[in-house]
Order: structure tokens, then sequence, then C-alpha cells
């Protein structure tokens, strides 16, 4: 076993069990099933181009409770905070959630009404052999729980924030947890925000279960640590017609893997996963992407953009399932990519792989760098030639940040993204 294995095993024996009978059933079964699977290695294709070799060289430690930072940007309400994987009540806030929407911890959640969670937790995300699943399973303490009532509408978007702070020589180890239930014709907007400082794992799993003519658009804004790995799982299980709208934002992290995985199990559903990720330094930047067509005439678009410098890379592998039956299916997926470095590098992998013969599925991608003829066009007008390459650097990300829904959260990820770009401090004004 390596070090980050063993110090796991040690942490979680010690540990004394959970009273309630849900959340002890999914610590041990997610306990044994990490034991059994251990980390992933690039001798498996779903993890051939991201190395975790530094994460399990390192001992891992349970993160201690801490505070939410003195400086820490908080979003408007309604709001749920987390620190190192438990509620902060006092900086919390769900004033503006209108009837019919249930939100709050997790934990809580577990000890006076399990049956609401019993259905789902645990349910909708991949078998006991995802390694980051089990390990989220085995670490959970708490995390956010949001119930979408029937054909209720909430007009303001819920803001899940999940800080860490961590301190001293080992890894702290957190679990984030989101369970996100939406009944029948609900409508809601969901934002998952990730940062953190210090050397830490986190490894968030955010299950979503969309019921018929449900609408739920969400979005990830992940700025993690520099020191940080990050290994993000998102589920979601779509019934009839129901909408599905996810934005991922990566920006933060050593090493940073986001998997969404989408089951389409009701006729007529929609899914659109779009991400984008900036990496710079040594960054490691990963989306693995599963939309699973398992009924007829559903729809599905992926459309993931990175811009990538210095010797960080990129790693992008979207799959597409059409089960057998899913007839009058429509899939598309786009991977584009622009490399500002020479030592920049990119991993992309579309893979279809179609079981019915009624479809119309197409995957495309691109990996370039800086076009001279739109860069000598901006500089023959008198524009400087860092400003110039930083207007071409953020018209290709300006696509992927309008997809981000709520305004704030769109203004706060604009600032973000141009703060990484070169030159980004040109951009204030324009972007």
């Amino acid at each position: 076993m390596s070090e980050a294995e063993e110090s796991l095993a040690r942490m979680l024996a010690d540990r004394p069990a959970p009273r309630t009978p849900l959340l002890r059933r999914l610590r041990e079964d997610g306990q044994h099933a990490f034991l059994r699977v251990k980390l992933p290695t690039t001798s498996q294709e779903d993890w051939r181009f991201t190395s975790l070799a530094g994460l399990a060289a390192r001992p891992l430690a349970f993160a201690a409770p801490a505070a939410v930072p003195a400086d820490a940007e908080l979003p408007p309400a309604p709001r749920l905070v987390f620190v190192n994987g438990r509620l902060d009540a006092a900086r919390s806030d769900l004033s503006g959630l209108p009837p019919g929407v249930r939100a709050g911890s997790l934990a809580a959640a577990l000890e006076e009404r399990p049956a609401a969670l019993e259905p789902h937790l645990g349910r909708i995300v991949p078998p006991p052999d995802h390694a980051f699943a089990a390990l989220n399973a085995a670490l959970l303490e708490d995390g956010a729980f949001l119930e979408l009532s029937h054909g209720v509408r909430c007009e303001r978007p819920i803001h899940l924030v999940f800080l860490t702070a961590a301190e001293g020589a080992a890894l702290a180890a957190v679990a984030p947890r989101a369970l996100v239930v939406a009944g029948a014709g609900a409508r809601a907007s969901v934002v998952e925000h990730h940062a953190g400082r210090g050397a830490y794992l986190s490894v968030p799993v955010t299950e979503l279960a969309l019921a018929e003519d449900a609408q739920l658009e969400h979005a990830r804004v992940q700025e993690e640590g520099a020191a940080a790995y990050h290994v993000a799982l998102l589920q979601v299980e779509q019934r009839a017609r129901s909408r599905f709208t996810s934005q991922s934002i990566a920006l933060g992290g050593a090493v940073a893997r986001v998997e969404a995985r989408a089951r389409l199990a009701g006729e007529d559903a929609t899914c659109d996963l779009h991400g984008l990720y900036v990496g710079q330094g040594q960054q490691v930047l990963d989306h693995f992407v599963h939309v699973d067509h398992a009924a007829p005439r559903a729809t599905s678009r992926q459309l993931f953009k990175g811009i990538l410098d210095g010797a960080s890379r990129g790693v992008f592998a979207g799959r597409i399932l059409v089960r057998e039956g899913a007839q009058k299916t429509d899939a598309g997926q786009v991977n584009s990519n622009l490399l500002l470095s020479r030592d920049a590098t990119i991993d992309a992998k579309p893979q279809l792989e179609i079981l019915a013969d009624d479809v119309k599925c197409s995957h495309g991608g691109t990996v370039g760098q800086i076009r001279e003829d739109q860069l000598f066009y901006l500089r023959s007008r008198g524009v400087p030639a860092a400003l110039a390459r930083a207007l071409l650097t953020w018209a290709f990300a300006a696509e992927m940040v309008e997809h981000v829904g709520p305004e704030e959260v769109r203004a706060r990820v604009r600032r973000a993204v141009t703060a990484r770009l070169p030159a980004g401090e040109l951009l204030r004004e324009v972007a």
C-alpha cells in the first residue's frame, strides 16, 4: 500500500462509528470499497494522463475543525457554508428561499429525516469500484441537502460554499458532499464554490436527482489552493423531459479532476455540460465526462475549452454511451484548447459507444495557438502586443464564461478567469 493508503486505513479504523444507521452503512461500504480498489494509477485507462503519484506518496490526516477565513469572499444569500467538511451555521444564510425549498445540513437530515435521504444518498453515484466515490463515503461527516418540492420555482441561485483550511505536514483530507433532489416540474439554480488554502486532498461528491419536467441549472467554480489535490464527482440522474445544465470552471489546485456523469433515464431529457479550465505553472486540470443515454429522444451537448500556459497539462475525456433502444438520441461533443506556451500540453480523448441505429451523434475538437494573422490585425491598429494577446485569449474564454447563468456568479468568474490569464490586468475594463 502507498503512504496515503496506509494513513487512510489507520484513520478510518480508529474513528468511532456514527449513530445513524444510514451514515454507518455508507461509511462502512465506502471504507471496504476504497481499501479494496485503492488509488487509481496511470495503468488504468481512465487515468492514463493524470498521475496521482504525488498524492500516493503523502500521508493524510483528518482536517481539523476550522472557522471561515476572515478574508473569505462569501456569495449572497441563500447560502450554505462548510469549512473542512462541516457546516458553519453562523456564516450560512438561508434567507430568501421560497416555500417548498428545504436546504440544510446533511448530518442533521441524517439524524432527523433519514427516510428522505434513503432513496437517493449513495444510490446515484457509480458502483462501489469508483475509488473516490468510495473515499468520500468513508470520510463523510456532513454536507448539503437541498430539496425542491413539486412545481416550486426558486428565482435566486442557491450557493453551496465548500472551504478548506489546512495546516501541518500531512495532507488534510476533506470530503464535501451535496445531495440535490428536484421534484417534478421544479426549477432552480445551484452554485458550488470550492476554495481553500494549505496542502489538502478534497474529494467532493455531488448527487442530483431530477424528476419529470424538472429544470436545474448548476455551476461549479473550483478555486482550490495551489498545493491542493481536488478529485470531484458530479452525478446526475434525469427523468422524462427534465433539463440539466452545468458549467464547470476549473482554475485552482496542483492536480484537479472533475468527473461529470449524467444518466438520461427518461424520454426527451436534455443535458448540457459545459466547462472551462485555465492552467498555469505545473498544474494538471482534468475533465472526465460520461453521458449515458438510456432512454429514447434524449439530447445532450458537451462543450469544453482549455487555456494552458507554462508547463501545465489539460486532460479531456468525453464519453457518450447510447444504449440499445435509445432511438432518436441527439448527442454532440466539442473540446477546444488554446496553448499559450511550448511546454503546455493537452490530451483529448473523445469516445462514442452507440448501440442504437437511429441516432445523431458527433464529436470534434481543436488544439492550437494564438493565430498570427489575428495578432497582426490588432497590432496594425495600434494595440500593444501584450494587450492584443490578452484580448485574443479572453475572446477564446469568454464564450464559456457567458454560459455561467447567475449574473453575480458570472461576474465573479469573469474576474477570476481574467486574473489568471497572461497580462490579465489589462483586461479589467474590457472584460
